[in-house]
């Protein structure tokens, strides 16, 4: 092997750990900035195995993206590509903003290497300032909605009537000025310290349905333009598995798909099937979910809310029904 070659390919993240495998992910070499990377952990060294020092599902996931990307050709030209993930110590006392490149062939070894950068400072999962932040909005949601209710249906004289109606309307609009500027200001902290990737609308519905055909899934796509989507990959997969599964368990459908379309300020993941949509009592403990294979151990709630996403369930024309996951364009 060619180590002159690796190294100059491995310079540019020399500064934070760097690790490269083999095609078994055994380790092949590292520098010297992942010393104490993985805590109490024994420095990795030739031959140990990458899986011993962090968890072993995001990174298949990411150089199974890696290699769907490569495969159809869908990296950006001129750049070597790479694929962002996130990942964890085995004991989840670490976490690491990662990205997985393939060695370059010129160093005769087949394999990837992956650049860690430790940012346990920061990352939270089921961060609880955004978390609480999002409870707020179905009770504010909730108010307003009273607030019309009482316009329109006169219950006291005119004139207490109009003192109460006003302050109602004005309370309500000052709650809901206060949670829009603290939703703000928490998104750009989170923004600031993002795990998500920017990917293209068109290659992330490639690879879902890449995906999701293998677990016999009909998958159709509608682009219409070019759009990106800041993404967790790994965590919206997962969420896309299990809601897939959850589906077929509870409905047992045997048209049972998944449409993946571009609207005017969000990319849709639509999973349909003929019958009754699911109650929102199930599509409630569907959100709630845990995903153990999750990076931090993540509901499925918690992985669409970092990406500022939504789900909801609703019947459709011709007696279908439909669970829709959403998430922002950038």
């Amino acid at each position: 092997m060619n180590h002159e070659l690796l190294f100059q390919a491995l310079l540019p993240g020399l500064n934070e750990g760097v690790i490269a495998c083999d095609a078994k992910a055994r380790i092949i070499l590292c520098n010297h900035a992942v010393a104490g990377l993985f805590g109490d952990h024994p420095a990795p060294g030739p031959g140990d195995s990458l899986y011993s020092f962090c968890l072993q599902p995001p990174v298949k996931h990411a150089l199974s993206l890696l290699k769907f990307m490569q495969q159809g050709e869908k990296s950006p030209p001129g750049q070597s590509p790479y694929i962002q993930f996130m990942n964890a110590t085995r004991d989840l006392d670490r976490f690491f903003r990662c990205r997985v490149s393939m060695l370059p062939f010129g160093t005769g070894q087949k394999g990837f290497f992956i650049i860690f950068e430790d940012v346990s400072t920061w990352y939270n999962p089921d961060n609880p300032l955004y978390m609480r932040v999002e409870e707020f909005r179905a009770p504010m949601t909730n108010l307003r909605a009273a607030v019309e209710n009482l316009t329109e249906h006169p219950e006291m004289s005119p004139v207490m009537r109009t003192a109460f109606e006003n302050v109602l309307v004005q309370e309500s609009l000052n709650l809901t000025e206060a949670f829009d500027s603290l939703a703000g200001a928490c998104s750009l902290l989170l923004q600031a310290h993002s795990h998500l990737a920017e990917v293209g609308a068109g290659f992330l519905f490639d690879y879902v349905k890449h995906y999701l055909q293998r677990r016999k899934i009909p998958v159709s796509i509608t682009v219409d333009r070019e759009a990106q989507v800041k993404v967790d990959s790994f965590g919206l997969i997962l969420a896309l598995d299990y809601l897939a599964g959850k589906i077929r368990r509870e409905r047992a459908p045997e048209s049972f798909s998944c449409q993946c379309h571009i609207g005017e300020n969000f990319v849709y993941f639509d999973f349909i099937w003929p019958g009754e949509p699911l109650p929102p009592a199930v599509v409630e403990s569907m959100l709630k979910k845990k995903l153990t294979s999750s990076v931090g151990g993540l509901t499925v709630a918690s992985i669409f809310h970092t990406m500022e996403g939504d789900m909801w369930g609703q019947q459709l024309e011709d007696s279908k029904g439909m669970l829709r996951v959403a998430l922002p364009l950038t």
